[in-house]
């Protein structure tokens, strides 16, 4: 009898049935190891990192406790630093770097005296009243303002700007505060509208006595320094400024420089001297120089002199800034105070006009762009200025435009792109050559800046916006 086979041993032997992994599978399977590796040294990274951030906080956060706990253990008269506002200053170092753990911190310290509320607060108010330095108000004037010290500790990791630990602590005398034969001086720090600057960093310095204090504006603008030696000869000058802001201070006053608009101070025993000071953030100006044909003018020599003044009999500026207008014509002030400008060039060019109006105002944190049309033509027809600059719809407005060089057949028009002109319905012209009067009538005429055109012995000179009706 024939040996049989098992069928199920031919299929299972067959060729058909002999495969391995193919190419493609290979890849795929390769691919999802190689997903799931990273993946896996990715969460492992993090983990490190993590670990790692946890135990620099760690340090940082020790490294704070240890310099509370040090503050603590002094005598409340050593509770001042190097250059700090409290005085007699002391010999704890305002900034330290510290290495810790294979890691290298900085480690600041502020301490500050504290008007509390309790007894009353000592800035005065009005009607009555009395502000304390964090903006308590009470009806009791508290007239030694020191009542007890606050320390304020940061820690960040050294070459980062990371707070990585923050503690502050009130530390209080063992004997109630005391009047003394010393003064005191109240720094308020305020912006362009009136509001407080807080982290403003307020100087205070005299050479007579050999003064250099180094502070901080709180959140209501204040800057509070006692136990201050006295000085009847405004020996104290004090700045304000912070990053990316202006800068106001005092000035000393001298004999050959007595008018001073904000003298250096005084203090005196027993009394609180209030110095207020300005501040806030850095403008831009871009004048735009042309002649009286449109071209645009480089080279130019354009200066920027602020309405802003030190001292009076003369006035002497605060801020005179100068710059040269590039090969596209324009003149870039750069982190300017904000204030009031008056625009001029050298002498043997003329002012045709100025858009906006001289002086040219400059708001806080912005960019002011100015066109600046300018002549070597004497008697080219001039705009300073024209008022009313504005008019209602459907009035009729009479408008001065003051300047020079305007013969008697002077003409004036408003114009807007897309519109018709508007010509006034009554023209004078000086004889004295320097304003024109007109009358508009702003019936039906569209609201907006108009250009106000002004045609004189067949030279033109254009205020850019120089009117608005509303």
């Amino acid at each position: 009898m024939p040996l049989q086979t098992n069928p199920q041993h031919r299929r299972f032997g067959s060729k058909q049935h002999r495969r391995g992994f193919t190419l493609i599978e290979v890849i795929v399977d390769a691919v999802i190891v190689t997903a799931v590796l990273a993946t896996l040294a990715t969460s492992f990274i993090i983990a490190l990192k993590t670990v790692d951030s946890g135990r620099v906080r760690t340090s940082a956060a020790a490294l704070a406790n240890e310099q509370m706990e040090y503050l603590r253990s002094l005598p409340y008269d050593s509770l001042s630093t190097q250059d700090g506002t409290i005085l007699p200053q002391g010999n704890i170092p305002d900034t330290q770097t510290i290495a810790r753990s294979s890691r290298t911190f900085v480690l600041t310290t502020r301490i500050i005296f504290v008007d509390d509320l309790f007894d009353g607060c000592a800035i005065p108010a009005g009607g009555g009243s009395y502000e304390c330095t964090d903006g308590a108000i009470s009806t009791t004037q508290d007239l030694v303002p020191v009542d007890y010290k606050r320390a304020y500790i940061e820690v960040s990791q050294n070459g980062t700007t990371i707070i990585l630990s923050r503690l502050s602590s009130n530390i209080a005398a063992k004997a109630a505060e005391t009047p003394s034969n010393t003064g005191m001086l109240l720094v308020k720090v305020f912006d362009a509208n009136g509001l407080p600057v807080s982290g403003a960093t307020v100087t205070v310095s005299n050479a007579e006595v050999q003064v250099n204090i180094v502070g901080q504006t709180n959140a209501q603008g204040y800057m509070f320094i006692a136990n201050m030696l006295p000085d009847t000869q405004n020996g104290y000058h004090i700045v304000a400024t912070k990053d990316g802001y202006s800068q106001d201070y005092t000035t000393p006053r001298t004999a050959q420089n007595p008018n001073q608009f904000q003298p250096d101070v005084d203090i005196n025993v027993q009394q609180i001297t209030i110095q207020t000071l300005a501040i806030d953030l850095l403008a831009q100006m871009d004048v735009t120089v042309k002649d009286e044909t449109g071209d645009t003018l480089s080279g130019i020599a354009v200066t920027a002199t602020s309405a802003k003044i030190t001292q009076t009999n003369p006035d002497t500026p605060k801020n005179i800034y100068n710059e040269n207008s590039n090969a596209s014509g324009i003149a870039a002030f750069n982190d300017i105070e904000w204030d009031s400008y008056a625009l001029t060039v050298p002498s043997n060019y003329y002012i045709v006009s100025t858009s906006p109006y001289q002086q040219v105002s400059v708001d806080p944190n912005s960019v002011l762009l100015v066109a600046l049309t300018i002549t070597t033509i004497a008697d080219w027809p001039r705009i300073i200025s024209v008022d009313p600059a504005s008019g209602t719809i459907g009035a009729a407005v009479e408008v001065v435009i003051s300047g020079d060089n305007f013969e008697s057949d002077s003409t004036v028009a408003l114009t807007k792109t897309g519109e018709t002109n508007v010509v006034p319905i009554a023209t004078d012209v000086n004889p004295n050559k320097k304003s024109i009067t007109v009358t508009f009538d702003l019936t039906g005429v569209t609201t907006g800046n108009w250009n106000i055109v002004v045609t004189s012995d067949s030279k033109t000179v254009t205020q850019k916006d120089g009117f608005v009706v509303s």
